[in-house]
């Protein structure tokens, strides 16, 4: 499940570990990026998705039909 707040106080903190930087402005930007972008793919990898129904196979191999799922 996607967790707002943890993903808030990461970017939070990005930008104050940012605040003192007075020399260099686009390798201040690019460290928060770079620590945006990880805290995204952090809470991305801890969504969970369940399979409910929708796929089949004929014959035991490859299957078809519509995935049908949940995200938590």
């Amino acid at each position: 499940m996607l967790n707002t707040e943890e993903l808030k106080r990461d970017i939070k903190e990005a930008f104050k570990a940012e605040q003192t930087e007075e020399e260099d402005y686009e390798a201040s930007l690019d460290r928060i990026s770079s620590k945006i972008a990880e805290a995204i793919v952090k809470q991305i990898k801890n969504v969970k998705i369940t399979y409910t129904q929708g796929l089949a196979s004929q014959s035991g191999g490859a299957v078809s039909g519509v995935f049908n799922y949940t995200i938590s």
